[in-house]
């Protein structure tokens, strides 16, 4: 059942520029919060700035300028990375799109870098994988994933010999463990192009998991024998291109979309670094056994494909992946690698069940300061159908009961066709009196309130005196805050939504 959408409309005074309305919503699915795009990829990259400002500013800030080595180190990777990359037309658009929208919604001024954050700044951090083997970046490389279709599945009630993929994201983890309120489900409906989605992050633009309509996902995983040795070429972020391979209709103009679309897409461009790409789709886009493919790409190798016959010492219909080259380059031992065969070996049998519980064996308690998994996701392709879990402080993702999600739950994803014409009466809804403000005031709201959070406008998280009355009214206290415009956001039930509240004296 589709859930509702709470619409957010923009409302900027002066504003010429979509001062009609953002081509994004939020919605929450479960635990899961779901970012909604749609139109043309200016269009997309301005939602996504706007709805995620803080959040965008917060990673920022907290996060990738420590994974890279502080704000001097971070000058030497992006004059590195305006030398010798270059983004597709499509990301050029979109990250303009994401700052126009930030920029819009709060200060996007970085007090580390002592200038406005710009597009080419979100380049950067969705280049993080390609970036990852310079001096000074620090890294995680510890993902892994694995696939089956076919006879592997043949058994499960629910796949049918139908394929599916479970993937568990690892990467370092910031000290204040701050990446891990982070991860979302991105999902894209673009004016060209066919329907996808992201396992994402604010503002990162590509795709590290994803999935499109047609029926094929793909995951990336950092490959080894790392570095950057020749530059014949610019490079492409990879995992801007593999949001390409996902997005675009038809990349390589075949007359059709299957999985040499991805492929082509990995591997079109010169690549910085070293990476393992698992593509996973439904089966009638191959042969029977081509329903998995691992896409090996290495700066100083080139690249090749990985197909199941290639490994013969997994049962047909079996694909594992972890952080090493198998045929581009000759194998290195890997523990995860290892037990994964050993179990399939002891059992070649494929359960939906057993796909989590794989990844929950192979799976890193998040360390703060070091790294760990952060997001588990099971992608079936075929069936169009994804289960996805996050990891908190508390409990990592692969031991969490997954979000289960049909596609029907998110596309279409905006209006006309995506809302019903009477939505809940359960969204929340803001209003603040008085407003503008000297510094006290109340805030009214509908709904059961779950949580409420007060942003300045270069995204930092202020803690007002808050209280409330008999009316259940939320009694607000600025008077100790500079004067400016504060962002208010709320929680109730599966919504959000927000209000700015202007404070002067």
């Amino acid at each position: 059942m589709k859930h509702a959408i709470l619409i957010f409309i923009l409302l900027i005074t002066g504003s010429s520029v979509f001062s009609a309305g953002v081509n994004g919503s939020i919605e929450y699915i479960g635990d899961i919060r779901v970012l909604n795009l749609w139109g043309s990829w200016t269009e997309m990259g301005y939602a996504h700035g706007y709805l995620l400002a803080p959040d965008i500013k917060g990673a920022f800030q907290n996060y990738f300028l420590e994974v890279v080595g502080g704000a001097s180190n971070y000058e030497l990777l992006r004059t590195y990375f305006e030398e010798y990359f270059e983004v597709p037309d499509e990301f050029i658009d979109y990250t303009q799109g994401i700052i126009s929208g930030a920029s819009d919604s709060v200060s996007i001024y970085s007090d580390s870098l002592g200038r406005d954050i710009d597009y080419i700044d979100i380049c950067v951090v969705s280049a993080l994988p390609d970036l990852s083997a310079l001096d000074g970046v620090k890294h995680f490389l510890m993902c892994t994933s694995i696939s089956s279709w076919g006879g592997g599945t043949a058994g499960d009630p629910e796949l049918s010999g139908a394929p599916a993929i479970s993937r568990n994201l690892d990467y370092y983890i910031d000290k204040e463990g701050s990446i891990l309120e982070y991860s979302m489900l991105i999902t894209f409906d673009p004016e060209d192009g066919q329907d996808w989605v992201s396992v994402s992050f604010p503002g990162f633009a590509g795709t590290l998991s994803g999935m499109n309509e047609t029926g094929i996902s793909a995951s990336l995983n950092m490959g080894n024998n790392q570095g950057t040795v020749q530059y014949s070429s610019p490079f492409v972020p990879i995992c801007m291109a593999q949001a390409l391979g996902l997005s675009d209709a038809d990349f390589n103009n075949s007359g059709e979309c299957d999985v040499q679309d991805t492929m082509d897409a990995l591997t079109e461009w010169n690549r910085c670094n070293s990476y393992d790409i698992h593509i996973v789709a439904d089966r009638t886009l191959g042969e029977d056994d081509s329903a998995s493919v691992v896409v090996e790409v290495n700066n100083r190798n080139g690249f090749t494909f990985r197909y199941a016959e290639d490994e013969p010492d997994i049962a047909p219909y079996r694909m594992i992946l972890s952080n090493h080259h198998r045929v581009l380059i000759h194998p290195v031992p890997c523990y995860r690698y290892g037990y994964l065969m050993d179990s399939l070996t002891a059992n070649p049998d494929v359960t939906i069940g057993r796909l989590r519980n794989f990844m929950e064996a192979v799976g890193w308690a998040a360390t703060p300061g070091y790294g760990g998994s952060i997001q588990t996701m099971v992608f079936m392709p075929e069936h169009l159908k994804m289960g996805i879990a996050f990891t908190s402080l508390s409990k990592p993702s692969y031991e969490q009961d997954p979000e289960w999600i049909e596609w029907t739950d998110i596309f279409p994803n905006h209006d006309p066709q995506g809302i019903s014409s009477t939505l809940s009466t359960e969204l929340p809804m803001i209003q603040i009196c008085p407003n503008p403000t000297t510094g006290l005031f109340t805030i009214l709201h509908n709904g059961s309130l779950q949580n409420l959070s007060i942003y300045d406008t270069s995204g930092r998280r202020v803690t007002p005196v808050i209280t409330n009355d008999e009316n259940g009214c939320i009694i607000t206290d600025l008077s100790s805050l500079p004067e400016g415009v504060y962002i208010c956001r709320m929680k109730s039930g599966e919504f959000t939504a927000s209000e700015r509240v202007v404070v002067i004296r």
